[in-house]
């Protein structure tokens, strides 16, 4: 092909790339108005369960926005504890078994951390357990709600057995305050995280704050660890 060809048709590539690339439209999640939308409005946390242990991973899924959830609900996360094998496929509970136990599943009972430095604004104890692979709609599910008053951020985690503070009390992130449970709403030992910004009294409202998509700060033990060490 002739030089000046190659030059043209070069130029038309690019030409074509740049039309293919043009910024578009930030995108969230459909019903969300881009101007009040989980991609502005976020909040960022500690990582809510400890998984530690050798060849353990955080496993997490986004809630799908609906607006005519509570707003622990509307747009929260769900956190369980998965290993990776030998053959490098992650399992939710040890092989070898069902899962049909709580105690087969690898996040049972593991530690529950603070999100933020903030307030204890509300704990429920659970006083029921459910079988995996069923859950109790009526129970009332054990429950953390979190405040920071400053920023006007609520965190409410959900299915907590054996909380380790009470309402009133001040946390640091990262702090244990619980064990993963399995409870209520639930048919794996899991934590539901639900955020907003908004005051705690907004628990089971489905208006009056602003739900908010939730970010981990995956330094964030490191952070804590230098944190204590230079005290």
């Amino acid at each position: 092909m002739p030089l000046r060809r190659s030059v043209l048709f070069l130029a038309v590539c690019f030409s074509v790339a740049g039309v293919l690339l043009l910024p578009t439209d930030a995108r969230g999640q459909r019903g969300l108005d881009l101007e009040n939308d989980t991609l502005t409005q976020s909040v960022l946390i500690h990582p809510p369960i400890e998984a530690t242990a050798d060849s353990f991973d955080l496993s997490t899924r986004e809630h799908t926005y609906r607006s005519q959830l509570r707003l622990a609900d509307q747009l929260a996360r769900d956190f369980s504890v998965q290993k990776v094998g030998d053959d490098g496929v992650p399992r939710a509970y040890a092989p070898g078994t069902s899962g049909t136990e709580n105690e087969d599943w690898y996040g049972w009972r593991e530690n529950v951390l603070a999100p933020f430095e903030g307030t204890v604004a509300r704990v429920v104890e659970p006083y029921t357990v459910n079988t995996p692979g069923t859950m109790n709609r009526e129970a009332q599910p054990g429950l953390i709600v979190f405040e920071d008053e400053e920023e006007s951020l609520t965190v409410a985690y959900a299915h907590i057995r054996e909380p380790e503070v009470e309402a009133g009390q001040t946390v640091e992130a990262g702090e244990v305050v619980a064990r993963v449970g399995n409870n209520g709403n639930s048919r794996a030992p899991h934590i539901h995280v639900g955020a907003w910004k908004g005051a705690p009294s907004l628990l089971g409202s489905k208006s009056g704050g602003t739900p908010l998509q939730i970010q981990l700060d995956l330094y964030a033990s490191e952070r804590s660890e230098g944190d204590r060490a230079e005290q």
